[in-house]
């Protein structure tokens, strides 16, 4: 027996609220509210009734139609998954999965997520989960770095397990090394680049909602005869306005570990770093590498994000900044939120060479009070070595006008590549003090050679890669004896306090839902914190000049790392108390560098 189709033409919503969730697409455990055809639809779930609120249409029957087909795929239930990873970051909200979770109700499919990672469960208990759901015909996960291999063998389970069962994935891992994911039939299919169309195409062509040939589906691999096929590119979303809200399932979770609340406004990035993901993720479709929402779209979702409770929010955007967001963009973004009474507290990225002052102001009046910059580097020739769009004067420049409105940098930062000289780590030392304000996850850190990007076929055109780690970054060795010498000693001196910088770091640079008190407090440890490992670095490269010899520095890292306990003691212990005082949840691996030890009092750093 179908489900019936209730017309109730002009239905009246009293409910404020209800009603701006209907427009922007919202779900909780009785009703999905959503948006077809421009009228408001709300589907009760318990007795399959839709209503639609709107004017008269000669086409009416057409819309009960194309709803009725919507109802009856509810029963076509799709699990979208992702597992934690091994890696000692806290999680926060996977928008991803959030926006294919709406497309795809959109499209009328029954959807549940199982955040591995917010959600704090074991892969055990993901796994549980999805072989306990009977009504689940398809699963899909996200993949990344730290947990492909992971998601991997949690598909060959459920295979096991449930092999009727239809598995995709994607995410950067799929996208980069498809075959990884399809041989032999891990999964069934694997997306390539963006996946809201491609998901919902995929589904019906799975659910047998759809007639399409699975070689007529752009963007995806799979595995036939054998061999790995690869179909034609998909095109990049180029109007993101039209894609629906995001599904906020998640949003509980999240709120409930103090994490901000995830928002999208653009995707992608017009720089060509050498190093960037996101660039090489980009060039797996067809379309503009930089892709922006209106601001009025934009303003749409921080409305329903407030209205449902949200005050701290963070924009993930690779580039917040990038082709038309000039002053006058900053301006009316900055008026538009004041005048709809949008009051919350923001933290986005953007490129150092599109930060200009009278966009960083309009931007401060707008609610943002943190951004992440690619700073990358304090030397000119290793700017340049990387692709970088902005020199070190552009970096500086940069840096002092966030600086002027008090805005946290959190400072995306690579001191080491193959080529780096030591000419260019004292440079960096000098930056760095310069500007020992701007948070740095410490002083050690690599440029990576992940899949796919420019920096990865570099190395193999220079036949320089030696191995690929846990995580499919491909290892290379540093040319430079000298330089050599100061990287092994600074990754010794880091990975000796390396959980106790996460613990402090992330809830200034994840971030977290606190306020400007509780942010100010994490980052004045984070000071501290900066400050010792500065003297470190300093001690380090004065070493390395002068000609001494690696055994007689590791001797001098490991007197240094002893001596310093008490130091990191305290820290951890005020760490501690202030994730107490502020119910943080911190769920990085347990810091190894625990000592009942104290230390006199440190002045604090003041932000202007």
């Amino acid at each position: 027996m179908k489900s019936e189709i209730v017309v109730r033409k002009n239905m009246t919503l009293t409910n404020e609220k209800v009603k701006n969730m209907c427009r922007l697409n919202y779900e909780d455990n009785d009703f999905l509210f959503t948006t077809q055809y421009g009228r408001c639809v709300i589907i009760d779930k318990s007795k399959g009734i839709i209503n639609i609120e709107g004017d008269d249409d000669n086409n009416i029957q057409e819309y009960k139609e194309y709803l009725q087909n919507i109802l009856e795929k509810r029963k076509d239930k799709i699990i979208l998954t992702t597992l934690s990873p091994d890696t000692h970051r806290t999680s926060e909200e996977n928008l991803g999965l959030s926006y294919l979770t709406a497309v795809l109700r959109k499209s009328g499919y029954n959807v549940e997520i199982i955040d591995g990672w917010l959600g704090g469960l074991s892969d055990e208990e993901v796994l549980r989960r999805i072989l306990s759901d009977k009504d689940a015909s398809i699963v899909g996960v996200s993949c990344y770095m730290s947990n492909n291999d992971k998601s991997i063998e949690l598909a060959k389970r459920i295979r096991k397990a449930r092999p009727e069962v239809k598995l995709m994935c994607g995410g950067f891992g799929p996208s980069f090394n498809p075959p990884k994911f399809v041989k032999d039939g891990v999964f069934d299919i694997a997306m390539i680049g963006e996946g809201e169309e491609s998901i919902v195409e995929v589904s019906d062509y799975f659910t047998g909602n759809s007639e399409r040939n699975i070689e007529d589906i752009k963007g995806i691999a799979f595995e036939k005869d054998g061999e790995i096929v690869r179909t034609e590119k998909r095109n990049l979303i180029s109007d993101l306005d039209v894609i629906p809200f995001p599904a906020r399932d998640t949003m509980k979770m999240a709120k409930d570990r103090k994490s901000t609340v995830n928002i999208l406004t653009a995707r992608g990035c017009m720089g060509n770093c050498l190093f960037c993901s996101v660039n090489a993720f980009n060039k797996l479709s067809n379309g503009s590498k930089w892709r922006g929402r209106s601001i009025d779209n934009i303003i749409d979702e921080l409305e329903q994000l407030q209205n449902m409770g949200v005050k701290y929010i963070k924009v993930i955007d690779d580039s917040f900044l990038e082709h038309d967001r000039d002053e006058q963009w900053a301006k009316e973004f900055c008026e538009k939120i004041k005048a709809r009474g949008i009051d919350v507290s923001l933290r986005g990225s953007l490129k150092a060479d599109q930060v200009e002052d009278s966009k960083i102001k309009y931007l401060k009046e707008a609610g943002f009070h943190s951004f992440a910059c690619g700073i990358e580097n304090g030397s000119d020739t290793a700017l340049k070595r990387m692709n970088k769009s902005a020199n070190l004067a552009a970096n500086k420049k940069a840096l002092d006008i966030l600086k002027k409105y008090g805005i946290y940098v959190q400072a995306g930062y690579i001191l080491f590549d193959d080529n780096t000289t030591f000419e260019e780590l004292k440079e960096n030392y000098d930056f760095l003090r310069e500007y020992d304000w701007i948070i740095t996850k410490g002083i050690f850190s690599e440029m990576f050679a992940a899949d796919g990007t420019l920096y990865t076929e570099k190395l193999k055109k220079e036949d320089k890669i030696v191995k690929n780690d846990l995580y499919d970054n491909n290892k290379y060795e540093i040319v430079d004896p000298k330089v050599k010498m100061t990287y092994n000693a600074l990754k010794k001196w880091h990975k000796s306090h390396m959980k106790l910088y996460d613990m402090i770091i992330d809830p200034i640079s994840s971030p977290k839902a606190i306020d400007s008190t509780g942010e100010k407090s994490f980052y004045n440890l984070y000071y501290q914190l900066k400050l010792k490992d500065l003297d470190f670095m300093k001690m380090v490269l004065d070493n390395v000049e002068r000609g001494i010899t690696e055994e007689e520095l590791n001797e001098k890292v490991l007197t240094q790392i002893r001596s310093n306990s008490d130091f990191y003691s305290s820290i951890n212990r005020s760490g501690q108390a202030l994730c107490e005082k502020y119910n943080l949840n911190y769920d990085g691996k347990e810091n190894p560098f625990i000592l009942n030890l104290s230390i006199a009092g440190i002045k604090e750093f003041e932000m202007v």
